[in-house]
């Protein structure tokens, strides 16, 4: 008799996880209930006949069959090449080719070959022919021009715990893209003596509730840049006017830092990479008035420094006391000796690093605003042009036209924070404002107004940064509030022509801003040699009445020309929605 092997599985548990230990015993029967029968409830039963039903307790079911005929697949590759041809024959002589041709078409079995495949190509030529393969459907429809939706949302918001200002924001070059931020207050609070409040933040886009990691400089920190070849190195620009290097693999505290004795003396406003063969070289600016050079490999001492003097008299030396404070810079890499510099006092500076003397590296400066700039930057199209935002208006400038900007926008309701173009599309910047409204523009799109606006928080907008992708941009707040938006993918990528297109409307307003510059020329010359004429000969009293007289009337047509342009933009005003006419 075989023999069995019995399977058997034990259950184990802990003798604590039994509970209590039950105890039986034998006890007697008891009622716990008794319910007697009720006579008049009895009295009411009465028999029914047999009632036939029928139930269904399933769901309906059908079942059909089809028969259809098998198709088989196969995969199968093909390499053409030219073959079949005599080893005598070489198929790159074109006459040794012509030749044997001739001879197999000459041949009786070439006429049979050709007549027993004609049937079977005329049948694939008819059934070719049944189609119209280029026939144009729905020609006669009107053509109608592609629906183009904007759209900027709100992905994710980082919030300061200690709500304070962001005055910087920078991205981590990585695959991932970090966010750096950096809190400062640009005037003196009883929040910013707070235990905590100098800690930078880097965030994870990702993750709202926690920053990755964070540095802690021994002051408040104004503004930080990431290193363009190792994400781990951060530089932050102090509120003492020193420089320090954070390492997030070291630890939270600096592990480089210049000496306040040879830093600036005042606030950095503004620190950027430069083009290094070691990609360890950046320059800072100041509200002192100086620009500084460092490699962060040794922060004993500058590399260099320039002082921001403009217009000096024959002369006259350039000192801090005659330099314009520093408020923004610009540089890139396809100009390496040049940057742009805006001051506090409303002037961009176009500084060429290059020039032998002090005249020449001030190479040329424009009055952009009547206040501070906030922040300049050149446009992704040309090198050429440039943008910059300050107290309520927002402007595009050329380096060769200095008397006015190209391009002007209307002012904005609130005052302008900062602005920055697209990466990638050429024709768009976004604008911030103190309102808490981000403008987004497109000059291709929407010439005179925004193709989009969003209204992001209820505090004032300091900074707006975008990815270097173009799909996402980091707007920051007075309250410490980091919001990350994603804008559509018809706002962040370019169109097929926008390089083009963008290239010939500068230069279209660049001639027009040359021509009004001659005919103001010709026209002040025209006045001052009237003026000079009438002081050599002297006018009679009926001539100068008649003067008189027509400047009397060429005042009253251009008050009347005045009032009659003020109704019409009052009038257009008046036709616009009224959530445009409350913002903009």
């Amino acid at each position: 008799m075989p023999n069995y092997s019995q399977s058997t599985y034990s259950y184990t548990k802990k003798r604590k996880d039994f509970g209590k230990q039950p105890l039986f015993q034998l006890v007697p029967g008891q009622v716990l209930d008794s319910i007697n029968p009720d006579k008049s409830q009895q009295n009411l039963y009465c028999l029914r006949n047999p009632v036939h039903r029928q139930v269904q307790a399933t769901l309906p079911q059908a079942e059909h069959d089809a028969n259809t005929k098998q198709v088989i697949l196969h995969e199968t590759g093909i390499n053409h090449t030219e073959g079949g041809w005599p080893r005598e024959i070489h198929t790159d002589n074109e006459d040794h080719v012509a030749r044997h041709r001739r001879r197999v078409m000459h041949d009786d079995g070439y006429v049979h070959a050709v007549m027993s495949l004609s049937p079977q190509i005329r049948h694939y030529l008819d059934q070719n022919n049944a189609i119209n393969m280029y026939e144009t459907y729905f020609a006669e429809m009107n053509q109608q021009s592609p629906v183009e939706t904007y759209n900027i949302r709100e992905e994710n918001v980082f919030r300061d715990p200690f709500n304070r200002p962001v005055s910087s924001i920078a991205w981590t070059n990585e695959k991932q893209s970090k966010l750096a931020v950096s809190y400062s207050y640009k005037e003196w609070s009883p929040k910013s003596t707070q235990k905590g409040s100098t800690a930078c933040y880097l965030w994870d886009i990702t993750r709202q509730t926690k920053p990755e990691n964070e540095i802690i400089p021994h002051v408040p920190c104004g503004q930080l840049a990431c290193s363009p070849s190792n994400p781990a190195l951060l530089i932050a620009g102090l509120d003492n006017g020193t420089v320090n290097v954070f390492d997030i693999r070291s630890g939270t505290q600096a592990i480089s830092s210049s000496s306040v004795f040879n830093s600036h003396f005042e606030p950095i406003s503004a620190l950027l990479y430069v083009h290094s063969r070691t990609n360890t070289e950046f320059f800072t600016g100041s509200s002192d008035g100086c620009c500084y050079w460092w490699d962060l490999r040794n922060l004993s001492k500058p590399l260099d420094q320039l002082i921001m003097s403009v217009n000096l008299s024959p002369g006259q030396q350039p000192m801090l006391s005659n330099a314009e404070g520093v408020s923004s810079l610009d540089f890139n890499s396809g100009l390496p000796t040049k940057f742009l510099c805006g001051t506090d006092t409303g002037l961009v500076i176009n500084v060429n690093r290059m020039g032998r003397e002090h005249s020449e590296v001030m190479a040329s400066h424009w009055k952009a605003h009547p206040g501070a700039v906030r922040a300049v930057h050149r446009s992704p199209c040309t090198l050429r042009m440039f943008v910059t935002c300050g107290e309520y208006s927002v402007n595009v400038w050329s380096e060769e036209v200095r008397t006015a900007p190209i391009i002007i926008t209307r002012p904005y309701r609130h005052q302008v924070s900062d602005v920055a173009w697209a990466p990638l599309r050429y024709s768009c910047y976004m604008v911030v404002c103190q309102g808490g409204y981000l403008y987004y523009w497109d000059f291709l799109r929407k010439y005179r107004e925004p193709v989009s606006l969003l209204k992001v928080s209820n505090q004032a907008l300091t900074k707006v940064t975008p990815h270097v992708d173009g799909h996402l941009v980091a707007v920051g707040s007075t309250k410490g509030s980091t919001y990350l938006m994603q804008v559509s993918e018809n706002m962040a990528l370019p169109g097929k022509n926008d390089k083009q297109l963008m290239s010939q409307t500068y230069e279209r307003e660049s001639r027009r801003e040359h021509y009004l510059d001659a005919r103001l020329r010709e026209i002040h010359l025209k006045q001052r040699m009237q003026e000079e004429q009438q002081i050599q000969e002297p006018s009679s009293p009926k001539s100068s009445n008649l003067e008189i007289v027509d400047d009397e009337e060429i005042e009253a047509d251009a008050e009347q020309e005045y009032f009659r342009i003020v109704n019409e933009e009052m009038l257009k005003m008046e036709d616009l929605a009224p959530s445009t006419l409350s913002l903009l």
